[in-house]
């Protein structure tokens, strides 16, 4: 059968199957394992990840790739559609789904969308193959550092995909943060609860989330007042708290500032 991938469509098909047979391991799969793969192209990765898992839901949104996909193992469930309903979370705190790993090399427009959706969603392992430049928005991104970061498993040069892209690629392991409730990480928890209340200006969710905080680790009753008055003693800029929490800056700010909190 003929392969046409579309690089209009991001199709940049994984073909190097040593690489395919790394992705799996870096996983760590087993039959206990639900694992969701966006983009199964003509299921090269799939098939690799259906020998170990216990079952795969695989989305692929173009039907042409149907007679490939059609001889899949018995555990793989192909999804012909948009995975973006699949997995929206629908509001900001902690949910599961019926999947708890992801092993992917998703379109590059939809690695954004999905990594917002991932910020809450409680999982076990996420390895995704991403282009280079991606990486370096990932670990400067203050709502994307506030939940993981990225641990780079390998490289993978642009002459092992069909169509070959016009950037390299590199496996990473999305590791999620500690709870810091848990950890008593002061910084983590007010970025996160900045996010979650990303519409209000930044020094009222900062002040919320500070008495929250106080109360949840130390058991005790933060006034308003106080939380104020930690946030001006931080020295966090003026012209940040009086907006929203939009940029990389902000999340900095208050992870140096109110990082240490007792």
């Amino acid at each position: 059968m003929k392969i046409n991938p579309d690089p209009l469509k991001d199709q940049f098909f994984l073909v190097n199957r040593k690489i395919i047979r790394k992705l799996t391991e870096f996983a760590q799969l087993s039959k206990n394992d639900v694992v969701l793969e966006v983009g199964a192209g003509i299921g090269n990765l799939t098939k690799e990840i259906a020998k170990k898992a216990g079952k795969v839901i695989a989305f692929e949104i173009d039907k042409k790739f149907k007679p490939f996909l059609s001889t899949l193992p018995k555990n793989v469930d192909v999804i012909y559609e948009n995975a973006w309903s699949f997995v929206q979370l629908h509001g900001k705190f902690e949910k599961k789904k019926i999947y708890n790993k992801v092993v992917s090399n998703p379109p590059y427009s939809f690695i954004e969308p999905f990594l917002q959706n991932l910020t809450f969603l409680e999982y076990d392992k996420v390895i995704l193959v991403i282009p280079i430049k991606f990486l370096k928005k990932i670990d400067g991104s203050g709502v994307f550092g506030s939940f993981f970061k990225s641990e780079v498993k390998m490289y993978v040069p642009k002459e092992n995909f069909y169509p070959s892209p016009r950037t390299n690629s590199v496996v990473i392991d999305l590791i999620k943060l500690p709870d810091p409730i848990k950890t008593k990480n002061s910084g983590l928890f007010l970025r996160r609860y900045m996010y979650q209340h990303e519409g209000q200006l930044s020094k009222n969710s900062l002040m919320e989330g500070l008495i929250l905080y106080m109360k949840l680790v130390y058991g005790k009753n933060f006034t308003k007042n106080q939380a104020r008055k930690k946030i001006a003693d931080s020295g966090i800029q003026k012209e940040l708290l009086e907006k929203p929490p939009l940029g990389s800056e902000i999340y900095e700010e208050v992870n140096r500032k109110l990082g240490n909190l007792n």
